[in-house]
């Protein structure tokens, strides 16, 4: 679960640079597919850690 969670976070923080390198860029195209793919990704962190903390291991 751990290798998981770590693995949502990497992909976070890709789609992070992703969004801000296209801001910067000037590219409107993808954005909000990038978004909605990020904020998906957070919520199934949020969701992951707060399982981690119900569970007594």
């Amino acid at each position: 679960m751990k290798n998981y969670l770590n693995e949502l976070v990497r992909r976070h923080r890709s789609l992070n640079r992703q969004i801000d390198n296209r801001k910067a860029a000037g590219w409107q195209v993808d954005m909000k597919q990038l978004k909605r793919l990020r904020l998906r990704i957070k919520d199934e962190i949020q969701a992951i850690r707060k399982r981690m903390q119900k569970s007594p291991s």
